[in-house]
């Protein structure tokens, strides 16, 4: 039976955000394992109020590993249907509407499995002589 996490108080908030500041200042932001000493208060405190459940390092962990299967998966299948419907002659926009992704996340595929996409030319045409 998973235990009821009980929220923390107003104080333990402001607490966090000073922390969550802390890391910003020492530019920290984008390490997911990171063992200096103000990522690991702003670790164990989260852990400590329960906000934190994975643990401290996370990228060595099932769950991580788990997740990344998951991505290429999921890639791999949406590369499939984007691949199929840019041979329709599909804009990447209208590949998006039709898959129900974002934009971005179609762009990403394109360049992670190098997908030749239809682009729309803009201005105007160009008089041959």
């Amino acid at each position: 039976m998973k235990n009821k996490r009980i929220r923390p108080t107003k104080e333990q908030w402001h607490e966090l955000n000073g922390l969550l500041d802390e890391v910003v200042k020492i530019g920290h932001e984008n390490e997911i394992d990171c063992d200096c000493k103000v990522c690991m208060k702003l670790m164990n405190f989260s852990k400590k109020q329960g906000l934190r459940e994975r643990g401290i390092h996370i990228k060595n962990s099932e769950w991580f590993v788990a997740r990344n299967k998951e991505k290429e998966i999921r890639h791999k299948k949406d590369s499939v249907k984007i691949a199929v419907l840019a041979s329709q002659g599909l804009t990447s926009k209208q590949i998006a509407k039709k898959i129900n992704r974002s934009p971005s996340y179609i762009y990403e595929v394109i360049d992670e499995y190098d997908i030749e996409v239809k682009k729309i030319k803009k201005g105007r045409p160009r008089k041959t002589k």
